[in-house]
């Protein structure tokens, strides 16, 4: 076309004008017809402008909303001595400890990993308006109470209290070993419950790689896959605890449903909770990033397994 254009310039000017005009039009037109073409692959008439803003519109719309996962190191809790039979790790401010950064995670407001040597413990002392449930760790534990209950569990089994009105009760190691539990503390619906006492005793088998529920609560659990509710206490709250003791490399698919948190704590072993690493003690804060849609969450037990606790209640407006 160059060649053709050039010939005309030397013998007619005013014709190579033309031609150059008219070829110019030409290319333009057909660069239209193409980017307005059929797409071979979807059959749809789509421009290259549309094609950005459905590919951006795609992108939005399959966003997958995240968790965000913030690890509370054993190292950082508050280690409290008051006694020679009595060693407590606070996750919470509790006692004569107090951090403002830790008053409560929802209404998650206690969690104390406690050991207390044989013969010895907490004696009789009141409490109200709070659900209160330990959890045994190793060792035995014995509850007594101003209504009349008295028990001693082992490894793996709960005690729960719901304080209600008011309530007096003692937690001893009536046994020859060590005794490790964990206590937590949820903050009930409304003050004036009337207290109640219950428990319940499982093997490891009930936990054994798998999410055993211990706890309910006024709404309803989360529908984890692999889960096991056989006889699980119900709570004056929204909240669900769940505890499992997982083999090696034990893997659970999870997800927190619109406007829920969870807090995890790794009792023994390693935990992997998506891309962070829990070691035995370790907790971690996790909440959705989204009021809209689930978050999905995977745990998988370290190389040398997991025996972990989860608390999953409503999220907080301020955590």
């Amino acid at each position: 076309l160059r060649k053709i254009i050039i010939g005309f310039k030397r013998r007619k000017p005013d014709t190579a004008i033309v031609m150059h005009a008219c070829i110019r039009k030409f290319v333009s037109d057909a660069a239209g017809r193409i980017r307005a073409a059929p797409s071979r692959r979807s059959g749809l008439r789509t421009t290259t402008s549309e094609l950005v803003d459905v590919a951006g519109a795609r992108s939005a719309g399959d966003v997958t909303p995240m968790v965000t996962v913030d690890r509370v190191p054993h190292s950082s809790l508050h280690v409290s001595k008051p006694t020679w039979w009595l060693e407590s790790r606070f996750h919470f401010s509790f006692a004569d400890y107090w951090d403002p950064a830790r008053e409560n995670f929802g209404v998650l407001r206690v969690l104390n990993d406690d050991l207390v040597k044989a013969g010895a413990g907490f004696g009789a002392h009141p409490h109200r308006d709070a659900e209160i449930f330990s959890y045994v760790v190793t060792g035995q534990l014995s509850h007594a109470d101003s209504m009349g209950n008295k028990e001693a569990l082992p490894r793996g089994c709960v005690q729960y209290m719901s304080a209600g009105t008011g309530v007096v009760h003692s937690e001893m190691n009536e046994g020859s070993e060590t005794c490790r539990f964990l206590q937590l503390w949820i903050k009930p619906d409304r003050r004036a419950h009337k207290p109640q006492y219950g428990s319940s005793v499982y093997d490891k088998a009930d936990r054994h790689n798998r999410l055993l529920q211990i706890l309910g609560g006024t709404g309803e659990a989360p529908a984890w896959p692999n889960t096991a509710k056989l006889h699980s206490i119900r709570l004056h709250q929204d909240a669900n605890v769940f505890v499992s003791e997982s083999d090696a490399l034990t893997r659970f698919e999870l997800s927190l449903g619109p406007n829920r948190q969870a807090y995890i704590i790794c009792i023994e072993g390693d935990l992997q909770v998506d891309d962070v690493q829990l070691d035995t003690r370790d907790g971690a804060r996790i909440t959705g990033s989204s009021d809209s849609g689930s978050s999905p969450l995977v745990l998988t037990a370290g190389p040398s397994g997991a025996h972990f606790l989860i608390v999953e209640m409503e999220k907080a407006a301020s955590r």
